[in-house]
């Protein structure tokens, strides 16, 4: 309770820091299964989209991913729970 607080990583247990790299592998793989499938979804916006509800939402029933979203990059799409900008969800 006297010290900073540290995130376990690289530095601390390998065994997590390993299996964030293997999840950030299978995120890539999806994204690019994707984009496969549908061209039109290449996009840095979108992929940020994909990203943040496979790290913080893979529960979810539904991923809204709109292509009208605003790119605002990784930490500020994070900050609008996966869905920055005044798009409507459909669902």
């Amino acid at each position: 309770m006297g010290g900073p607080r540290r995130h376990p990583g690289a530095q601390g247990d390998p065994r997590r820091a390993a299996a964030g790299e293997a999840d950030q592998d299978v995120v890539k793989e999806a994204w690019r299964r994707v984009v496969r499938a549908v061209p039109d979804a290449e996009g840095e916006g979108m992929r940020d989209q994909f990203r943040c509800h496979a790290v913080f939402a893979s529960d979810k029933a539904a991923w809204y991913l709109e292509p009208a979203r605003p790119e605002v990059g990784w930490w500020e799409t994070v900050a609008a729970g996966c869905n920055p900008g005044n798009v409507v969800d459909v669902g």
